[in-house]
Parts: structure tokens; sequence; C-alpha cells
């Protein structure tokens, strides 16, 4: 065994990991602005002094505007167990691996040193999740009325379709499974680009298939084979991005709210599907 090539990777692996690593004096956090909290986190919003970790990580993202700039922090309940703090380890070290991409919110930074809270700063995108997005703005798709640039257009929910779809293409050629795909799990920002987040349920895969049991699951998004099997692959990430495509062009409507989730199974081996949401043209979903 080479020792030394070994010590020499865990050096090096070390050095990566310290990289990413924020002052805790450089970061604030607004305790009083919650912005979204989960299960197993909670979402503060924040200002970062200086530039991002990210920044010179990867330069080529430098025009960014990481510098001196509002983000979103995560960070751990305070009831939190041993298993939520190792699956939070987990999504921020799966969040340095994938990196920077336009439509995936991205990792600026972390606080990890043992003498702190565990931290997770990430991209800020002040018009928040698209659910909520196209919920509240929907009478200016239904009802136009203005002539407003900022105003939510048709062409807006092809654009955010487009955009996810990149965002996923891109997660899938790192040979991840993100395993949520749901609006809710999508941000907007201040120009109306689209960002995948919330990565605590992906998987790196040395396989084409993941299987797991237990846990709180998206039903509702699952493919017929993660509901009976527990497997998933990027067909089911597939499958959700449809069921998202639903919410997205019924602006905002709650799929499958006539099926109990106990009968989604049944319900779709009896072959039927989601119908075409109102205000969706025939084109768009038949395509």
């Amino acid at each position: 065994m080479n020792t030394v090539g070994v010590w020499r990777g865990n050096v090096e692996a070390e050095r990566i990991r310290d990289e990413w690593e924020i002052c805790s004096d450089d970061l604030k956090i607004f305790n009083q602005k919650k912005l979204g909290s989960g299960a197993f986190c909670i979402v503060f919003k924040g200002k970062l002094e200086g530039k991002a970790p990210i920044c010179k990580i990867q330069p080529s993202i430098a025009t960014q505007c990481f510098e001196n700039c509002e983000v979103a922090v995560k960070k751990l309940p305070k009831y939190a167990d041993e298993s939520a703090k190792n699956d939070f380890v987990q999504e921020i070290d799966f969040m340095k691996r994938i990196g920077y991409h336009p439509h995936l919110i991205s990792i600026l930074g972390c606080i990890t040193a043992p003498q702190f809270d565990p931290c997770l700063i990430i991209e800020y995108c002040c018009n928040g999740d698209l659910l909520k997005y196209v919920r509240n703005r929907r009478l200016e798709i239904v009802e136009p009325m203005i002539d407003d640039e900022m105003a939510l257009r048709f062409k807006d929910l092809l654009s955010f379709a487009w955009q996810i779809s990149d965002g996923m293409d891109f997660l899938s050629s790192k040979g991840c499974i993100h395993r949520d795909v749901a609006a809710r799990n999508v941000l907007v920002d201040e120009n109306k680009v689209a960002k995948i987040s919330d990565f605590g349920l992906c998987r790196l895969m040395d396989t084409a298939t993941y299987t797991t049991r237990g846990g709180r699951l998206p039903i509702k998004w699952m493919a017929p084979e993660s509901l009976q099997d527990y497997t998933y692959t990027t067909k089911s990430d597939i499958w959700s991005f449809g069921v998202l495509l639903y919410e997205l062009f019924s602006l905002g409507a709650v799929p499958y709210s006539w099926v109990q989730p106990v009968d989604m199974i049944d319900y779709l081996r009896s072959g039927k599907r989601l119908d075409k949401p109102q205000h969706c043209a025939d084109n768009v979903y038949e395509f």
C-alpha cells in the first residue's frame, strides 16, 4: 500500500475543503428573516462580506455578483440529531462537488469548523420558490392587464421549463439523481432565472439505479417504479419533471389532488395520468 500517496491525497482533500470555508466574522445571519424551513433545516437571509469562496474555486464565474452580497444561509435546527447532521454534511459535500451552474442553486461557501454550528451559504433568490411565485402571480397570465416587462407571462413559463430541464441535464451529466424534483424546490431570482435547489435527497451514482427504503417521500411526484420498488434513476427524475410541468402550467395546482397517497400506485397502474391544465396551450401539453 502506498501510504505516502494516501497521505498526500488526504492532505489535498483537506486543502480543497478548507477553500470553501467562510470566516464567521464575514457572515451576518438575520435570524429574524427566515426564508423557509423543512423537517431537517432552516434557511435564513444573510449578508456576506468580501468575495465568496466559489469565486476563487471557479474563477470563470467571478463576474457574478458573489461579493458583498445577500445570501441564503441553511442551518440545522437545535433539535437535529446525529443522523440529520450527517445528512447535512453530505449535502454540503455534494454541493461542493457539483460546483456552479446557472440553473442550479450554487454553494457560495460554508462553515464547518467544529467550534461553530455548520452552515451552508448559498445564492439568495429574491422571488422565492417557483410554486409560490406562479400561484401569487397567476392573474398576470389569466387576466393580463398591464404592459409590464416584469409581469409573469406564458413565455416565462416556457422559459422556466427550459431552464429547469437544462439544470437537470447538467445534474444527469454529473451522474446525479435529484429524487425531489418539484416546483417547491426551484427558486427564482430577480432576473426570472429558475434555479433547482434542495439537494438533500440527491445522490451521486456509480451505477444507473439507486435503491432506498424509508424516510419521507414526495409520493405524488414519484415515478411508478420509485413508488413500488423504491428505485431511482435519471428516468424517475424525468417523471418528476413532468409533474413539475403540470404545477407550472396549471399555475400552481396540486398534482393528483383527487387521489389519496395510498392509492397512487393503483391509479398510475390503471393508466391514468394528469390532465391538461386549463390555461396550458394544446401544443405545449401535447409536446
